[in-house]
């Protein structure tokens, strides 16, 4: 399915990142940014044409050097930048990067740590290199020319190159799909065939004929340690933990600006907030989004309050805020749920982010010192369905063939669900900050993977470190489970009948039991089919209830499901919308939202 010289209108927010193409006879013709609150330049002659379009925040971090022998330009912050600066002698980032380079190699950047990508130019060697970190959270698109590559840290720099240059624009119909069943693109997919995403840890290398290939730097693992003890483990959680707390709330101190974090009723969050007040870091905005008195608003309303923090809640009720679907997928283009980005986005565009620094998250905590699993099977197969958010049209993508060899589906599910998945979650901050979380830390993240997975199933070893290190912080139920987590651990659990049931739990479950033998059943006050105490966001709830919010999204739905031609995937489409809950719906609207605006 492609459309050529056929589009339509969308409005768009576009992320802020850098531009580029590398080939002979460059012709460039990339549209004029805009928007006069980026520092915008460029550097350019006949073989190529690099442009810079980033916030005007964290710029020691931000090189965009130029001399005989070198170009450099790099995107996000480089948590590190100090150490290295002084490790190698240098005054300045951009002498250090030569300085990494030479002793390194082309892969210098594996050195760094933090939320990065970037550009590296040998004009000596005439190669180029362009890369995304470890985590590939920093992202980047690209599109193979002839005689080069056109690349971009937002999808839609390179789209429009190709609308402007009049390339066919051509759906995947792989990418739609898992849209529609995942919830998100995995490897290098993205929603259009001729644009590729380059995959975390990767970096492409473009040599002197242009000749472009893509190399992979880093790769995480989880091969147990066996001779690991609880209590070392313990030890060097913590350790690691508050090295990478230190090196984020660090670096707002460098810039002078204040610290703000999300904080939820979940224990991610909450240890990031945490350890980093124990550790100095006290002038905190802590900020929350939930249905109004969900367990998310109560318990971070507590834990700011009795840290002094400030704290920004805002209500989710009602869901008006799923309207907002084509500034969502202008930002997302598809690659993620437009309803896991749109609460967020509906907080923070009410921030003024010009005296706050890095938005300071708990992103993937319980699936790094924990696991992904319920069990501690991580050597299990994988499969592209793992994972995925809907199964009503899951056959669409059983024979798709995974293309990189992954350890185990632990590490899959790292490296999809995780970082291709969840993580397109934090494009809402990099439209307006840079974001980091002390679980994504290189180092943290690696050791934690060392792990034997028997000590972290069902979270043990993360409860243990939280208990030993952090008992205060332990004092707050934990959303997951509505109890304190010291009732999780088997110590805390009563064996009855052969089934462990937690002590704080056993009166509710023995009155149960009571209940169930009685030869009367007490009867049930009548509930509406979602109970908002008990939803951080009831979307199926707020579509029944709220019919301008049903509405619209009814209509949206019937005024953009003709935009697919193919028939196949508009039945699809249709099936989905029709027979899936609300989060199903949104799917399809993110794919409809997408199709919308990449044919603009």
């Amino acid at each position: 399915m492609y459309f050529n010289h056929l589009y339509l209108k969308s409005s768009r927010i576009i992320l802020p990142g850098f531009i580029g193409r590398i080939g002979n006879g460059n012709s460039v013709a990339f549209s004029n940014e805009k928007r006069t609150n980026l520092l915008i330049e460029n550097k350019q002659d006949n073989a190529f044409f690099i442009e810079r379009r980033t916030i005007n925040k964290f710029l020691n971090d931000k090189p965009f050097y130029e001399d005989e022998n070198f170009l450099i330009l790099v995107e996000g912050v480089v948590l590190n930048r100090k150490t290295l600066e002084s490790n190698f002698g240098s005054d300045s980032f951009a002498k250090t990067i030569i300085l990494a380079y030479k002793k390194h190699g082309e892969d210098f950047f594996n050195q760094f740590r933090g939320s990065f990508s970037g550009v590296f130019f040998d004009k000596l060697a005439k190669k180029w290199i362009i890369y995304t970190d470890q985590i590939g959270d920093k992202q980047i698109f690209y599109f193979l020319l002839p005689d080069g590559i056109v690349f971009g840290s937002e999808m839609a720099f390179v789209l429009d190159y190709l609308k402007k240059n009049d390339f066919n624009i051509t759906l995947n119909l792989t990418g739609a799909y898992l849209c529609l069943t995942c919830g998100f693109m995995i490897e290098d997919h993205t929603l259009v065939d001729e644009i590729k995403k380059l995959q975390a840890g990767h970096y492409l290398k473009i040599d002197a004929n242009n000749k472009v290939d893509i190399i992979k730097y880093h790769e995480f693992n989880n091969i147990p340690n066996e001779t690991l003890t609880k209590q070392e483990a313990i030890e060097e959680i913590d350790r690691l933990f508050r090295n990478a707390v230190s090196l984020q709330f660090e670096k707002d101190i460098e810039y002078g600006y204040r610290h703000i974090t999300t904080l939820s009723g979940g224990l991610d969050s909450r240890m990031t907030v945490w350890v980093a007040h124990e550790l100095g870091f006290i002038d905190q905005l802590n900020t929350t989004f939930s249905q109004s008195n969900y367990l998310d608003e109560t318990i971070a309303k507590q834990i700011s309050t009795e840290l002094n923090h400030d704290w920004l809640f805002k209500a989710l009720d009602h869901g008006n805020f799923l309207k907002n679907i084509d500034d969502i997928t202008s930002i997302s283009y598809g690659g993620g749920n437009y309803f896991g980005l749109a609460h967020g986005k509906s907080l923070y565009d009410l921030i003024d982010f010009e005296k706050f620094g890095i938005m300071h998250t708990g992103q993937i905590g319980d699936a790094i010192v924990g696991t992904f699993f319920s069990d501690n099977k991580v050597e299990k197969k994988y499969s592209i369905i793992d994972g995925a958010y809907s199964t009503l049209i899951i056959d669409k993508i059983k024979n798709y063939k995974i293309e990189r060899d992954y350890y185990n589906a632990e590490i899959f599910k790292l490296y999809t669900r995780a970082f291709t998945g969840a993580n397109v979650g934090l494009l809402v901050f990099q439209e307006k900050t840079e974001t980091c979380s002390p679980f994504l830390d290189v180092d943290f993240l690696s050791f934690c993977y060392s792990i034997p997975a028997e000590m972290r199933f069902n979270h043990k070893i993360y409860i243990e470190w939280i208990l030993e290190k952090y008992p205060k912080a332990a004092d707050y139920i934990w959303e997951k489970t509505n109890s304190k987590i010291e009732y999780l651990l088997e110590d805390n659990k009563i064996n009855l009948f052969g089934r462990k049931i937690r002590k704080d739990l056993f009166f509710k479950w023995a009155l149960g039991a009571v209940k169930r033998r009685l030869p009367f059943k007490p009867g049930k006050a009548a509930t509406t089919k979602v109970d908002t105490r008990f939803h951080m966001t009831p979307i199926d709830q707020w579509y029944f209830t709220n019919d301008v919010l049903r509405n619209y999204l009814d209509s949206y739905y019937k005024s953009n499901i003709d935009l697919i031609n193919n028939d196949d995937l508009k039945k699809d489409c249709s099936y989905l919308y029709a027979n899936g809950n609300t989060s199903e719906r949104a799917q399809v609207l993110t794919l409809l939202g997408a199709v919308k605006l990449i044919y603009s």
